[in-house]
């Protein structure tokens, strides 16, 4: 089965990119997020992450939404950027992004170059 979740070559040095193919599982967080916040948190770097929700992303598997979220919440970063198209996902970050414990923005699939700039400042 292919990874849906698939990382971003060619980023600014520090900066963690994630692209979601298809539906995002639990599976998908555990698999690539999980093990990318660790590795993180280890090196004690601040993390700067950019996740892409683009035209090939079709949502949130049961539970994913809650698993991402979640872990993230606890997760102190720098920086991150979510480009995607769909407003349910822009919607709810604009709510929960109050609760971070780092700068979080949305950014539209168009502005994915200004996201990279954004989050790699």
């Amino acid at each position: 089965m292919a990874p849906v979740v698939e990382p971003i070559p060619d980023l600014p040095d520090g900066v963690v990119g994630l692209r979601a193919v298809g539906s995002f599982s639990v599976h998908d967080y555990t698999q690539m997020i999980g093990p990318e916040l660790d590795r993180l948190e280890l090196s004690a770097r601040e993390l700067r992450l950019l996740l892409h929700l683009g035209p090939d992303f079709t949502g949130f598997g049961e539970g994913a939404w809650a698993e991402l979220t979640g872990e993230i919440r606890h997760t102190p970063f720098r920086r991150g950027a979510v480009v995607t198209d769909d407003d349910l996902v822009r919607n709810g970050l604009r709510v929960l992004r109050w609760v971070l414990r780092g700068d979080v923005r949305t950014f539209r699939d168009h502005e994915y170059d200004r996201a990279v700039i954004w989050v790699a400042g």
